[in-house]
């Protein structure tokens, strides 16, 4: 069944490619993560940024994400801001899980830092806007980064991502320190 899912959100953002921005491989201690990005469209007071992503770990649970977010830079404060909406859908342990969460990035880089960074994100789905087996979804970290060229920066940080399961415990898929290498183009 997730072959196809995989195969739908690859082709929705395949007609993107001349326009990709990034693609983010990120590995933790038994998670792998690839994330592509692409600017939709450039606006005065940000961009607008499509998401796909997929993550797996070695329970054999994965997660599909896509998501919708507005980017504002400024060259008066050193701080990136990503805030907007994603959407989920999981197969966790034996159970299917989905979500419409909302959230954000904030990324921290000012110059005197020579190419250092640091982040936070969050995003939230309450019960309203989870289906399937979830009552609710909550994905955050935190990481450091540093710009190697214009093209190339690494990361390293700390997420977890919880469902909420409906009369059950709550499934954990991921939680742990992790690599992250973004390419942009």
């Amino acid at each position: 069944m997730y072959p196809r899912i995989i195969l739908l959100v690859t082709a929705l953002f395949i007609s993107s490619v001349t326009s990709a921005e990034e693609v983010n491989i990120q590995l933790g201690s038994d998670t792998a993560r690839f994330m592509y990005l692409t600017e939709a469209f450039g606006q005065d007071f940000g961009r607008l940024e499509l998401e796909a992503g997929f993550l797996y770990n070695e329970n054999d649970d994965w997660l599909i994400n896509a998501g919708l977010l507005v980017r504002g830079e400024s060259i008066s404060v050193p701080l990136i801001v990503s805030i907007g909406a994603r959407g989920y859908y999981a197969k966790i342990a034996n159970y299917d899980v989905g979500a419409l969460a909302i959230g954000g990035d904030l990324l921290l880089v000012p110059d005197s830092w020579g190419g250092f960074g640091a982040g936070i994100y969050y995003y939230a789905a309450p019960g309203v806007v989870a289906f399937g087996d979830a009552e609710g979804l909550t994905e955050y970290g935190a990481y450091v980064n540093f710009q190697i060229t214009p093209q190339a920066r690494i990361a390293l940080g700390y997420q977890e991502i919880n469902v909420s399961i409906i009369n059950a415990a709550d499934e954990t898929l991921d939680k742990g320190a992790y690599f992250r290498l973004n390419l942009s183009f």
